[in-house]
């Protein structure tokens, strides 16, 4: 079952990671910090990437064994990750100067 809960959060850290960048990336917005860049095409490759890690580790999670403990894992991984994006997508990680942290 610890095999389970690890998988599950993985899969929901990571495919919650990969989809504001796959969408944001898909709609033409650049204006997620992303450590290889700024562009759309970036973004979507990033976010598909994260998608599927998380779809992999999801698949051997073996949930329906355990579906109680995989699935709250799994949420808890979706809500680390966007406590991380709304910690760190506001001021810029990677040093990049963004409209939104500029000092006036």
């Amino acid at each position: 079952m610890i095999v389970t809960v690890l998988l599950a959060f993985v899969a929901g850290f990571f495919a919650g990671n990969g989809l504001p960048y796959f969408v944001e990336g898909s709609t033409g917005r650049t204006v997620n910090p992303g450590p290889f860049g700024d562009g759309a095409v970036v973004n979507v490759v990033s976010g598909w990437f994260l998608l599927v890690i998380g779809a992999l580790a999801w698949h051997f999670a073996d949930v329906p064994a355990h579906p109680w403990p995989g699935w709250s894992a799994a949420a808890l991984g979706v809500l680390a990750v966007g406590l991380v994006h709304a910690r760190t997508w506001r001021a810029d990680v990677w040093g990049r100067r963004r409209p939104w942290n500029a000092t006036r």
